[in-house]
């Protein structure tokens, strides 16, 4: 990339503003950070009051930021006055060299503030200033001084800084969202969330369990990054939580950086700004760490002038999507020929010459990914069907419209998501389309059609649509592209009819502010867990086992098997088969084989003991949420339990119960 024309090097330092326009910027983001702060909160009580629907006293009492809006709207209209607008620039030059003289302490002053901001958003603490949606007035004022810091420190346009800093408090809060997961609380803190630590110790079932026990089908690259910790015998479940985090964390601002590498702009807080964004655009999804380890692997190993070696690290990351998921398998050849084709310029070469390399690379990749899955799958002691359960699953189209499931659907939300960064891509390239040979504009709009409408598919598959991280390829490969235009790295055929031009500001701050919003919304205070109580609930599950359960006698964990996995529960033998996860894979898909022999597990009593979630027996309608999925687990787990089953302990705090045979008739 180093020899791209410097004509396209234009983002920061040769599109600074004017003072007057520099201020302009500024005063403007504060008035439309503060509406959406009013706006929100205003819709919040529409349907409470008499007030043409609103609440009149929360409109009253939102006098403060009416005040300071006129106040903004004062300002800017001073500033364009010959009287005061000389007089306004020379007091924010006077602020500007204040805030530089500060230094590296200005620095730790800005993460200080959103620090505490964020701690506050973890814990629930009652500040007046902060409550409800008015938390989004607070940080885009914080995020105001961040970008204030770095134009007048690092001479970066205004914009850019504004983008950047927002990016980088927005990475900073999305790491404190992390941290409530790393708990000492010994049952599971979600519906599958200790699940995945059993799945991860299967790699080491001999000597944890004493059996050989098949390796996981869903997710295996997952799992055997989770299971690294397992190296060392005895670790604590907190400390598997604390490794997930570190996952999360670290891969998703690995995939950051390394576009971030590729992109290489002028300033390095623009960089962290741009790793920043990117990793908070695929949290939208979310795109799992797992998966990010294909996109890290081809940012950084594809080179425009070395495809041989380029090659190598494309058939390196389809190894690890082979075993990923399913739709992943032609990502990194994907991925690698999107790289191709935004940095190296097809000029007058002719078809064959300029796209044998793409065309190889993606073949390559989906086969080796293939084969990968079909080595996994002769090791993992699974029967093969089970691997293609996904291909059998109902699709319910409804999903992607209004839904209980997932509110305004998944098309509305993926059209809130990714319609900024498509508007920047539209702006940028549709009125120069003729820089680029048009066969180069297809392949990137049909690599993007192609991800969108596979991710579509997915997600109104039974057990997705409530949010979208079906659609995670398709963000990634969009974010990539969108860096690439905003940045200007999209090299181009005919320098001739290239033109210069300004993509508007509120367009690039949208682009930047939008996955923010995803991850503010997400904040709420850390639910209180009660761990005293979970503790006696395993201490009462561990003297049921030793009074009911003869020495040969099987316990089946459908529930928090991780207490087998450890050590939380004793005297008990694994029982591999009908763990809660893969139990509800099988249902959904309608697996027959699997299912009948879980019936018939359950009718000849099998087990001496089950520890499963209370069951729930009555049909949803379709109106509620995953009604679906509700019913196909009532009709294949929940019933033929019950009917051979009665309950002797159940816990509200863990929501356990524990079942044993009923008594012949």
């Amino acid at each position: 990339m180093n020899d791209t024309p410097n004509l396209t090097r234009d983002c920061t330092h040769s599109r600074q503003l004017s003072p007057v326009g520099t201020i302009q910027v500024y005063l403007l983001a504060a008035l439309a950070v503060t509406m959406a702060g009013m706006i929100s909160k205003i819709r919040e009580t529409y349907g409470y009051g008499s007030i043409l629907g609103f609440s009149g006293s929360t409109l009253l009492g939102l006098w403060p930021l009416y005040l300071y809006s006129l106040g903004l709207l004062a300002c800017y209209y001073l500033l364009l006055s010959q009287r005061w607008g000389g007089r306004m620039v020379t007091f924010a030059r006077q602020i500007v060299n204040g805030i530089t003289r500060l230094g590296l302490i200005n620095g730790l002053f800005f993460f200080l503030i959103i620090a505490i901001y964020g701690f506050k958003l973890l814990i629930g603490l009652d500040i007046s200033i902060v409550e409800d949606r008015l938390q989004i007035i607070v940080f885009g004022h914080l995020g105001l001084l961040g970008a204030l810091f770095l134009s007048g420190t690092r001479k970066i346009n205004p914009v850019y800084s504004l983008m950047a800093t927002f990016s980088i408090y927005g990475l900073v809060l999305w790491v404190l969202f992390w941290i409530p997961s790393i708990h000492t609380y010994p049952l599971t803190m979600g519906w599958s969330e200790t699940s995945r630590y059993y799945y991860a110790s299967l790699f080491f079932s001999q000597r944890m369990y004493g059996i050989r026990a098949p390796l996981s089908s869903l997710h295996p690259s997952r799992y055997l990054m989770q299971s690294i910790p397992f190296i060392i015998s005895g670790l604590p479940l907190w400390f598997h939580r604390l490794w997930q985090v570190l996952l999360w964390v670290g891969l998703s601002l690995a995939g950051g950086l390394a576009l971030a590498k590729r992109i290489k702009p002028e300033n390095h807080w623009l960089g962290l700004g741009l790793a920043a964004w990117f990793t908070l655009f695929g949290f939208q999804g979310p795109v799992y760490y797992h998966l990010m380890v294909v996109i890290v692997i081809v940012l950084l190993g594809f080179n425009k002038n070395k495809l041989g070696r380029s090659m190598v690290f494309v058939l390196l990351a389809s190894l690890w999507a082979g075993i990923s998921r399913v739709n992943w398998f032609p990502v990194a050849g994907m991925l690698a020929v999107t790289l191709y084709v935004l940095e190296i310029p097809q000029g007058k070469k002719k078809f064959w010459p300029y796209w044998r390399w793409p065309v190889v690379a993606v073949l390559a990749g989906f086969l080796l990914a293939f084969s990968a899955q079909a080595l996994y799958v002769a090791i993992s002691g699974k029967p093969p069907e089970v691997f293609s359960s996904s291909f059998n699953s109902p699709l319910f189209s409804y999903r992607l419209f209004r839904n209980e499931a997932f509110g305004p659907g998944i098309l509305v939300m993926a059209f809130i998501a990714c319609m900024p960064a498509i508007l920047l891509i539209l702006w940028q390239l549709l009125p120069r389309l003729r820089s680029w040979r048009a066969l180069r504009l297809l392949a990137l709009l049909c690599i993007l059609s192609t991800l969108l409408a596979v991710g579509l598919i997915v997600s109104i598959k039974i057990g997705g649509g409530d949010n979208l991280h079906n659609l995670d390829a398709f963000l990634v490969f969009l974010a990539v592209i969108a860096a690439y235009v905003l940045f200007n790295r999209f090299v181009v055929d005919d320098l001739d009819s290239f033109v210069k031009f300004k993509t508007p500001y509120l367009l690039v701050l949208l682009v930047g502010l939008m996955p923010i919003l995803f991850v503010l919304d997400i904040f709420e205070p850390c639910p209180v867990r009660d761990s005293t109580r979970a503790w006696q609930d395993i201490e009462q599950l561990q003297v049921l086992i030793d009074e009911i359960v003869p020495e040969d006698g099987e316990v089946l964990f459908i529930h928090n098997r991780h207490l087998l996995t450890f050590g939380l529960i004793q005297g008990v033998e694994l029982v591999p088969e009908y763990e809660k996860v893969f139990l509800m894979e099988m249902t959904m898909s309608e697996n027959e084989n699997y299912l009948t022999a879980f019936k018939q597990d359950m009718e000849i009593h099998r087990f001496d003991l089950i520890v499963v979630e209370p069951l729930f027996l009555d049909l949803k309608p379709i109106s509620e949420t995953f009604s679906e999925e509700n019913n196909a687990w009532m009709r294949h787990v929940a019933r033929p339990i019950d009917r051979y089953y009665q309950s002797i302990f159940e816990s509200e705090e863990s929501a356990m119960s524990v079942m044993v045979p009923k008594p012949e008739p």
